[in-house]
């Protein structure tokens, strides 16, 4: 026996039109009033992201990840799921920016049209001679001590 059934989505469905490449790996999320978020970046994809966090935000708001490997891009939140939220990028990413993405470290290679400046040379440091170091550290001794003796003094 046959029996007729109506399938409906449901807030699980994959609606994604992009591949996922799952992360895990901690980001930090900012709202609109750029108030910053420790945010766990549970999978990526060209058009999007998912993420775990603690953090309200709402739905439709926009929001800013910083993607190490790449930088900082620009989302709309889009659905909340069960410990976080998904997210749609503004400007969708390219498929090579997707792979590099949290794959290498943290920097971001940067050039600059300023000419690059050699770094300071290491300071000479002068030590003073040693009979002046010596009454430094008696002479620093002797006070302390008197000044423990004149406080135990002061106590009984």
């Amino acid at each position: 026996m046959l029996l007729p059934a109506i399938l409906l989505p449901s807030d699980t469905d994959d609606r994604r039109s992009a591949e996922r490449q799952p992360i895990n790996q901690p980001s930090t999320l900012r709202d609109e009033r750029a108030h910053a978020s420790d945010v766990y970046v549970r999978d990526l994809s060209e058009t999007g992201f998912s993420v775990a966090t603690d953090s309200r935000l709402e739905i439709g708001s926009t929001v800013t990840i910083g993607l190490p490997g790449r930088g900082r891009a620009s989302a709309r939140v889009v659905r909340q799921v069960s410990g976080g939220y998904g997210c749609e990028f503004v400007d969708a990413l390219g498929r090579a920016e997707v792979m590099q993405t949290f794959r290498g470290g943290t920097v971001i290679q940067m050039t600059s049209s300023a000419p690059m400046v050699a770094p300071l040379p290491e300071p000479v440091i002068r030590r003073l001679p040693g009979a002046v170091r010596l009454t430094v550290i008696l002479g620093g001794s002797a006070l302390l001590w008197a000044g423990i003796a004149k406080g135990l003094t002061s106590l009984l």
